[in-house]
């Protein structure tokens, strides 16, 4: 199973994707939590690309795909932004959680939901895949 979605380099995009990956989570049968985790993770990537990945103003798509094998979740996000690695990424310690700016654990977030995270540049474009195990319900 697989389904695509895109978003454009806006940030008002970013309101779309919990109802998208809602939608697809009901037609799955993916539980409630998961999908929790799941919507974090697109959220924190289109957010990070949204607001780093363009140096210009001209709009731009960004192509989320989402496939399912048994009980995995294949999530590949595809940009021309500038190349950039999410995992080559090392957050400063955090030693006052009062003190991480606004977004900043993002990446974290993204790792910790995450079973595991690739990237490529190819053709001039960002390809990252993530992989994440869906729970049973019971």
């Amino acid at each position: 199973m697989e389904k695509v979605f895109h978003y454009r380099n806006h940030i008002q995009d970013i309101s779309r994707i919990s109802d998208d990956l809602g939608a697809l989570a009901k037609e799955w049968a993916i539980p409630v939590s998961e999908l929790r985790q799941v919507t974090v993770i697109v959220e924190e990537l289109i957010s990070n690309i949204i607001r780093f990945a363009f140096q210009d103003a001209d709009p731009h798509l960004i192509r989320v795909m989402v496939g399912k094998e048994d009980r995995l979740l294949i999530i590949r996000i595809t940009d021309d932004g500038i190349p950039f690695n999410p995992m080559e990424y090392h957050p400063p310690p955090i030693t006052d959680p009062a003190s991480v700016e606004a977004g900043g654990m993002g990446i974290v977030l993204v790792r910790t939901f995450s079973d595991s995270i690739d990237y490529k540049r190819i053709d001039h474009e960002n390809r990252l895949t993530v992989i994440k195990t869906i729970k049973s319900k019971h």
